[in-house]
C-alpha cells in the first residue's frame, strides 16, 4: 500500500509527528481543516452518516503525549452511559484502550477518522432502536 511510505515504524516526536498527522488528514480528507497549537493538533470535521442524516460537527485533541480525544461540536449530545461516551468530559468512546487498537504507531487518518464516522451511524443506530448495536466491551460506571 502506497500509503505506508509515508508511515515510519518508529515513533516520531513532538511536532514532527503532528506535522506528519495534518500532512496525512489533508492528503486523505478533504472535509477535514487542522492547525497544530502550542504542540496540539486539532482537527475539525463532520459527518452525515446517511442522506437522511443530520450533520455532525466534531472535533479531534490530539497532544502526542496523551491519546487523541473526539467531541461532538454539534449538535449537542449529552452524556449517556449506553452510547459510548466518557462521562467526565464527554468524548466519544471510539475504541477499547486495553485491546491497544490505537498504539504509538497508530495515525488518525486510519483509525480514529473511521471510527469516528462509525461511531456517528451508531449513534443514529441508536436513537432508532435504543440500543448500541456495534458490539463493545461492557464498561458501565457502577
Amino acid at each position: 500500500m502506497a500509503a505506508n511510505i509515508l508511515i515510519p515504524q518508529r515513533r516520531l516526536q513532538g511536532t514532527h509527528l503532528l506535522r506528519v498527522e495534518a500532512a496525512l488528514l489533508k492528503k486523505h480528507y478533504d472535509f477535514l481543516t487542522s492547525k497544530i497549537i502550542n504542540g496540539v493538533l486539532f482537527v475539525h470535521g463532520y459527518c452525515k452518516p446517511t442522506n437522511y442524516s443530520i450533520t455532525y460537527n466534531y472535533k479531534i485533541v490530539y497532544d502526542p503525549a496523551k491519546t487523541p480525544k473526539v467531541y461532538v461540536t454539534e449538535p449537542q449530545i449529552c452524556y449517556h452511559e449506553e452510547i459510548h461516551m466518557y462521562a467526565d468530559d464527554n468524548r466519544l468512546c471510539l475504541y477499547y484502550p486495553r485491546d491497544h487498537s490505537w498504539n504509538d504507531n497508530s495515525r488518525l487518518f486510519n483509525t480514529i477518522i473511521p471510527w469516528t464516522h462509525k461511531w456517528f451511524l451508531f449513534y443514529e443506530l441508536y436513537l432508532i432502536t435504543g440500543k448500541w448495536e456495534h458490539p463493545y466491551v461492557e464498561h458501565r460506571r457502577i
